[in-house]
């Protein structure tokens, strides 16, 4: 499970791959509250900076144990900051840096991922529903390379 949903800070980094009008999602589990149950979530393939990696190397790390698809960084696309609140009070910082990829393979669910999704442009805020995914469907939106968030 990701780090996403804990009481530290976390520095991660996502790949957006898009094949005709989708996007590709692999479904994790999350949870969303503290405390709060488990709960399956669709979410960009990515995740947590580990100490000592550039970005790029946690992104094709992070991609090879998701979808055990190879991948190159191709753009960046933006980066977003938000701020958790629990119970009123400010708990931690989350910053996340988003890039365009290209696969070198064929992308297919790894032990961290329950299923891969190729969703429509058009049904990603029906499937986004995550506070953390806010910042991303503002992208898709306005293009601003610096998103915030609050959650």
């Amino acid at each position: 499970m990701s780090k996403v949903a804990e009481d530290r800070d976390f520095l991660g980094v996502f790949g957006v791959l898009e094949r005709n009008g989708a996007i590709l999602l692999g479904e994790n589990r999350r949870r969303l509250a503290v405390g709060g149950p488990l709960q399956s979530v669709f979410d960009l393939p990515g995740g947590e900076v580990e100490e000592g990696e550039t970005l790029e190397e946690a992104l094709v790390r992070e991609w090879d144990e998701e979808t055990g698809c190879p991948i190159q960084m191709e753009d960046f696309l933006f980066v977003q900051e938000g701020l958790r609140k629990i119970h009123g009070k400010r708990a931690y910082v989350w910053r996340s840096f988003f890039f365009k990829v290209k696969a070198l393979g064929e992308p297919t669910p790894e032990a961290e991922l329950k299923s891969l999704l190729w969703c429509p442009r058009k049904r990603l805020a029906e499937v986004l529903c995550a506070p953390y995914h806010q910042s991303f469907l503002n992208y898709l939106e306005d293009a601003n390379p610096f998103q915030k968030g609050k959650w």
